[in-house]
């Protein structure tokens, strides 16, 4: 229909993007509605100024525009049944333009009868001549590409989101899988080293090697439950981190020193379950194991404006080309996931003879006070007989 006309540049289709909340078939239908009927009013705008008003044409336009509609509706079907969206440009560009060039001579073959008989008396042109039948087919051609073109953007961007979303649930997945990992871990020598300690204290001290037991034990349900909790208090922390020292002291004895500066302010703040565990056993490894006479470990909590700052510091000198292990390496990683950005994490050389490994999260601005927590009253920097 509407022959020797130029299909208009203000032909309608609405952005995606504002309507990506509704659902995706409720999307299509609208925009196959508002596109087509937009069209139409201008076509039929276009054809009232040329010809005058008549009913017919608006019948015929409906009818045009529901023909319209039912071929770029099964259009969408091939597409989706064969994949074409998932073809490379290559292979889809000829099948696009076959499909176009089809539909066009459908819809050619469909208007010019109708043009034929409403102009009849208006205009006694010869419809079916070559350069008419071009015409409308290079007419319907415009508004069909132009369908197809939006149809096939909207595929794309609706497949790169896909994928971006893909890629952060496999680096969410990866990143759990890897702080599950840490949570979890047990260093096996620890447990080959407590376990001999408590075999030695079973028959000289059965009170101290029953107490070692119930320590272990302890550690042990707390490195299975952080598997399942993403979290847990400060306070809950430093009750593992007891025990792994306790059991710790018996293996060391004095060449082992235990430094706390634990502010109450802290207790109730969340940390990732025994990350803390992890750096004072590394601490341990490398500040006290390794020297003859041993070393200390020291572990301080403060609050820094709207941060919780924990300081695990150790006998020793930084070693640049030490990678720090797994777990180490990984701290960082875990922390961004659990806190955002804010949080940091940094082993420096505090002093000559003195590593820090420095942890810095976020915290809400008021942090509760717990004082029946046995560690509310360590306000200063103590030693510790284990």
């Amino acid at each position: 229909m509407f022959v020797r006309n130029v299909l208009s540049k203000n032909f309608l289709i609405l952005p995606v993007n504002p309507l990506i909340d509704m659902p995706k078939l409720k999307l299509y239908w609208t925009l196959q509605l508002v596109g087509w009927l937009t069209w139409l009013a201008n076509e039929a705008l276009i054809y009232v100024n040329s010809f005058g008003w008549s009913i017919d044409w608006f019948i015929a336009a409906d009818l045009n525009a529901a023909f319209a509609i039912f071929i770029t509706h099964n259009f969408r079907k091939v597409i989706r049944k064969y994949g074409w969206v998932e073809l490379p440009i290559q292979q889809v560009v000829p099948r696009i333009l076959l499909s176009v060039l089809t539909m066009s001579v459908l819809m050619a073959l469909i208007n010019i009868p109708l043009d034929s008989y409403l102009l009849r008396e208006k205009d006694h042109t010869d419809f079916w001549s070559v350069f008419f039948v071009l015409q409308y087919v290079f007419s319907f051609m415009k508004p069909l590409m132009i369908w197809t073109l939006f149809y096939y953007a909207a595929h794309y961007f609706e497949r790169k989101s896909e994928v971006e979303i893909e890629k952060l649930r496999l680096e969410s997945s990866i990143r759990e899988t890897e702080s599950k990992v840490l949570r979890a871990q047990m260093n096996p020598h620890f447990m080959f080293n407590a376990l001999n300690s408590i075999r030695a204290l079973i028959l000289e001290e059965p009170e101290k090697a029953q107490k070692a037991v119930t320590q272990l034990s302890n550690i042990l349900r707390s490195s299975l439950l952080a598997d399942r909790r993403k979290t847990v208090s400060l306070a809950e922390e430093l009750r593992t981190v007891e025990d792994y020292l306790a059991l710790e002291k018996i293996r060391y004895e004095e060449r082992l020193q235990i430094r706390k500066n634990i502010y109450p302010e802290t207790l109730t703040c969340q940390v990732p379950p025994m990350l803390l565990q992890t750096l004072v056993e590394n601490a341990i490894k490398h500040g006290v194991s390794k020297p003859v006479k041993g070393g200390f470990v020291s572990l301080e909590t403060k609050i820094v404006e709207d941060k919780i700052v924990i300081i695990i510091s150790n006998t020793g000198v930084l070693e640049t080309t030490d990678s720090g292990g797994f777990g180490l390496e990984n701290t960082a990683h875990r922390l961004e996931l659990l806190f955002g950005p804010a949080s940091k994490f940094n082993i420096y050389q505090a002093s000559k003879e003195v590593v820090s490994a420095e942890i810095t999260i976020p915290v809400p601005s008021q942090v509760t006070e717990n004082k029946d927590n046995p560690f509310a009253k360590i306000t200063n920097m103590v030693h510790i007989k284990v």
